[in-house]
């Protein structure tokens, strides 16, 4: 029996993230399905799920690269749209749920979204060496310009994000809603840690790159738990 490689080790943790992600929302939308704070926290989590699900998938196709490259742009799509999300669970925490929930913010929230996405239109990603690809291997290369930008996306939102949940617990005077905050602040470090990892494995050739998305992968599992924990906290 052939050991098991890194790639397939990727692939495994793409599974799990898949089901730790599709948990979580669970956990969110059961605690309180009329809550927007939990909708939204069930949508990013699920999003997660999607977009990790499509990396799953397009890193098996080896036989259409047209294939390849459309899941492939849906998963990053899907993943930034959990983002916008993530942000809007950042409003309603601080603005309330009667006032997050206006053009306004959802403008601002799903308008960045938008902008993250719109680079495929101009320049689509391409399969980096065809000769690997036939061979099994999936590499697939995004504009460096586009690459940065949905990067700066990425790492501004979840930035943006710890920044306030960190300020939110020092406001909070419920005990309850402190623990919560900390278990999300917690989780959104975890969460910044596993994008930068998995984005600068992105970026690495040969092993190194691989073994920094797998550390990404793990960290961001880490990352979605302790939120999730955070609905679970009892007075």
């Amino acid at each position: 029996m052939a050991p098991i490689t890194l790639g397939q080790v990727k692939i495994i943790l793409s599974i799990i993230t898949v089901i730790v992600a599709l948990i979580s929302a669970v956990v969110e939308i059961r605690k309180n399905p009329d809550y927007w704070l939990n909708r939204f926290f069930a949508l990013f989590f699920l999003f997660v799920a999607l977009g990790f699900g499509g990396f799953t998938v397009y890193h098996l196709i080896t036989t259409d690269a047209s294939l390849t490259l459309a899941i492939m742009v849906t998963t990053n799509v899907l993943l930034n749209l959990s983002l916008a999300c993530l942000l809007m669970t950042e409003f309603i925490l601080q603005y309330s749920e009667v006032i997050a929930i206006k053009p306004k913010y959802l403008l601002i929230a799903f308008g960045l979204f938008l902008t993250s996405i719109v680079g495929y239109a101009i320049e689509y990603p391409t399969i980096e060496d065809m000769n690997l690809y036939n061979q099994g291997e999936v590499n697939t290369s995004t504009d460096p310009i586009l690459l940065a930008y949905i990067t700066l996306y990425r790492l501004a939102i979840v930035f943006y994000v710890l920044f306030k949940f960190v300020s939110l617990v020092k406001q909070a005077q419920a005990e309850k809603v402190k623990k919560q905050l900390k278990l999300f602040s917690i989780g959104m470090i975890f969460i910044i840690l596993g994008i930068t990892l998995f984005l600068v494995g992105n970026l690495i050739a040969g092993t190194g790159g691989i073994v920094l998305e797998i550390i990404g992968q793990v960290c961001l599992n880490i990352g979605m738990i302790e939120i999730a924990r955070g609905f679970l906290v009892k007075n």
